[in-house]
């Protein structure tokens, strides 16, 4: 069998599994449950609610669907006889949103609210040794890191909105599935507001700039959209090509905020509820309602800050393009002053930085002369001469950011010992995108006054 026949036949098979016990019986464990609207049932349930046989039809449902998509790697996949996902971690926690025929139980859409995996008591965002969050693990750690309140909330509080497909190949319930990708978010936001709403503060998940993006604005759901990054899994991953040629964005949403848009889901399931044609004219005039979404309590006053909102070219840059950027990202993350920066920041202020070679023995900075960058030695040995002593600088160590900070003329002769690779971070740069991150500001500052601490005409 040929790759493209092998991939054809886990889409058709994964598309027509239908779990019947789904139109039967009241579901006690469910936390949300709709037996039949228009044709279509809902039901949201834990994974610790279905047998290993439900479990594992839903995996193969959801991977069928990424193939369709062309989100999975054909050689990958038949080299390794995949015909599912792997199970993740926590999954039998994961509240699963089915929509399905309310006739014979065929499966048509499905959207995971996504535990954390199990952290220690205490753990945030902001904690360094910590799982993951799915979305992190190719965009990196931090991504959302500067949004308000999200970063110190108790990482188990959060729930990621991921897995969110469609049947590919529905057959004869061809006019249900539209309306069933809507069923399944309804069903997603009635427990976030509902059942979960005493143990989740936040949702959070990623998306392209389509669909799903058009889905939380439909429903008037309030979140942040980041617009910074090259995401990328590290090394060989089935979904490669989920992010190969596009561009995906992590976004997050305050659960107080959405228990407002309580009206507007209750307008949406008046129009799912409304038969035949009425009923998608009723669900196009809801698209059609121009309603300026209210702001996210998770937006930062004044924006989300420029370093982690800065769009990178994710369409035209490839995968191992991406993850050399992201690697070189990582060693400014080394210097202490940008230690706090999240990997998106980071493989951001790379790219802003200009690489600068001073050969040995010549002036790289000029006492008297303009402070107008802070350098990064990448590589080679600097002397620093002011007051009568010298002090040397190497890999890792910065040096220009007193007169940066100051203003002031640079009061310090620097002579590279070697040759000398430096990451040169101009004024115009530091002022649009590092000004702004108080933890960066506040470690160059620290480092600008020990400095002067030690030699009383500082070292800039």
């Amino acid at each position: 069998m040929s790759t493209r026949g092998y991939i054809e036949g886990l889409v058709e098979e994964g598309s027509a599994i239908a779990l019947p016990e789904l139109t039967r019986g009241r579901w006690p464990n469910a936390l949300y449950h709709l037996a039949d609207r228009g044709g279509i049932g809902t039901i949201a349930i834990s994974g610790a609610a279905l047998t290993d046989e439900q479990e594992q039809a839903l995996l193969r449902f959801r991977f069928a669907q990424y193939a369709a998509a062309g989100f999975v790697d054909p050689e990958l996949a038949e080299r390794d006889g995949m015909t599912q996902e792997p199970l993740p971690e926590a999954e039998h926690d994961t509240v699963n949103c089915v929509a399905f025929s309310a006739e014979d139980g065929c499966l048509l859409a499905y959207l995971a609210l996504r535990v954390p995996a199990a952290a220690p008591a205490g753990t945030t965002l902001r904690s360094r040794e910590r799982p993951l969050l799915p979305l992190e693990e190719h965009f990196g750690w931090g991504a959302l890191n500067r949004l308000k309140l999200l970063p110190d909330v108790p990482l188990d509080r959060i729930r990621e909105l991921g897995r969110f497909v469609k049947n590919h190949r529905p057959g004869a319930h061809t006019g249900l599935a539209a309306r069933a990708v809507l069923e399944v978010c309804v069903a997603g936001f009635r427990v976030l507001t509902g059942p979960l709403r005493s143990s989740v503060d936040a949702f959070v998940g990623e998306f392209e700039d389509v669909v799903a993006r058009r889905h939380l604005e439909f429903l008037h759901a309030p979140f942040v959209m980041l617009r910074g990054g090259l995401p990328a899994f590290p090394g060989e991953h089935f979904l490669a090509p989920a992010l190969a040629g596009r561009a995906r964005y992590p976004f997050a949403g305050w659960i107080s905020d959405v228990t407002v848009a309580g009206a507007r889901l209750d307008a949406i399931e008046t129009a799912l509820a409304t038969a035949g044609d009425a009923g998608l004219t009723a669900l196009a005039a809801l698209s059609d309602t121009a309603v300026e979404r209210p702001p996210s309590s998770l937006e930062p006053t004044g924006g989300v800050p420029s370093l982690a909102n800065t769009p990178l070219p994710q369409r035209e840059t490839g995968l191992r393009e991406r993850l050399r950027a992201r690697e070189r990202g990582r060693e400014l993350r080394s210097y202490r002053a940008l230690a706090t920066l999240s990997e998106t920041e980071a493989t951001t202020l790379r790219t802003l930085l200009e690489e600068v070679t001073v050969p040995s023995g010549e002036h790289d900075l000029t006492r008297g002369a303009c402070s107008d960058a802070i350098y990064f030695i990448d590589r080679g040995r600097a002397e620093v001469r002011g007051m009568g002593r010298a002090e040397v600088l190497g890999p890792r160590e910065l040096f220009g950011e007193i007169g940066l900070l100051t203003g002031q003329p640079r009061n310090a002769d620097v002579v590279a010992r070697t040759t000398l690779r430096l990451l040169r971070l101009g004024r115009d740069t530091f002022s649009r995108y590092v000004e702004s991150l108080p933890d960066v500001v506040g470690e160059l500052r620290s480092l600008a006054l020990s400095r002067s601490a030690i030699q009383p005409e500082g070292v800039s």
